[in-house]
């Protein structure tokens, strides 16, 4: 997909990935931007980094783990703009647990992590499909590929949200609906570097170090641009980081070798 004269939503966009994705954006001259997070002071912060390269943008606050918010959110955009071309459902959560995770955090990385992404393709896709066609690009995470250490619901959703995409990109492949999911490893990035981090529990310290240590930190910016050249070649899964096509090889082919080895990696980190 040419970005060009594309009208473009992007969810999570007042900071990390979803800030960067939105440049990017912006300089391939497209025909509407409209950025979404719940976070209104990160969003405006966005406005304005995009403001000083002369780019204009629709803001929407939303929160997207309330299915109601997204089907208000729809119904204000597309009032506003008769189709989405390009919907980036960029918006994420991370909690950190074992199998004493709440159910609370369990329901609020599923309803982000998994639901926002059918509930904005439900409201968006349909849409696309009468126009003739459209993209989506799922952010996952490569916890969607393998898994993620010292957070059980954030991998477990995360491998959802690669599920989905694949269904979408399957199911929808007749109406010309291009889909592609993203799954990078360490981005600098608010989600891997909290700043409240001197506080962290052994297992947020575990899902870092885990992350950290297993491949390079990329910046956001750089993790964007490659998603753009991604998505001009129709790319399903969009790997940022080289080394997770390694490991997601290594484990379709040698599954229970790979599991003892990260379980072998877990106890390397605790001890």
């Amino acid at each position: 997909m040419e970005i060009e004269n594309k009208r473009v939503l992007i969810t999570g966009a007042a900071s990390g990935i979803g800030r960067a994705l939105a440049m990017s954006v912006a300089i391939r001259s497209p025909k509407d931007i409209v950025l979404v997070d719940r976070n209104e002071s990160g969003l405006r912060e966005t406005e304005a980094a995009l403001a000083k390269g002369g780019f204009s943008v629709h803001l929407e606050v939303c929160d997207l783990v309330d299915g109601t918010a997204i089907a208000n959110l729809a119904t204000n955009v597309l009032s506003k703009i008769d189709c989405i071309d390009l919907l980036f459902a960029n918006a994420g959560i991370s909690r950190t647990g074992d199998l004493t995770t709440s159910e609370d955090d369990w329901t609020d990385s599923f309803n982000v992590n998994v639901m926002s992404q059918v509930r904005l393709a439900r409201q968006f896709v349909p849409k696309m499909i009468e126009a003739g066609g459209g993209y989506v690009v799922n952010t996952a995470s490569a916890a969607g590929l393998l898994t993620s250490l010292g957070a059980l619901s954030y991998a477990v959703t995360k491998h959802g949200s690669v599920a989905f995409s694949e269904w979408l990109a399957i199911n929808h492949a007749p109406d010309n609906i291009r889909v592609s999911v993203l799954c990078p490893m360490g981005v600098r990035t608010n989600m891997l570097f909290p700043a409240d981090s001197a506080t962290s529990s052994m297992e947020e310290n575990l899902a870092h170090r885990s992350v950290v240590e297993s491949g390079t930190v990329k910046e956001a910016d750089e993790v964007a641009e490659f998603v753009m050249e991604k998505i001009g070649e129709e790319e399903f899964l969009i790997l940022p980081h080289p080394e997770v096509a390694e490991f997601y090889s290594f484990r379709a082919n040698a599954t229970s070798k790979w599991i003892r080895s990260m379980a072998k990696y877990q106890q390397s980190l605790i001890n």
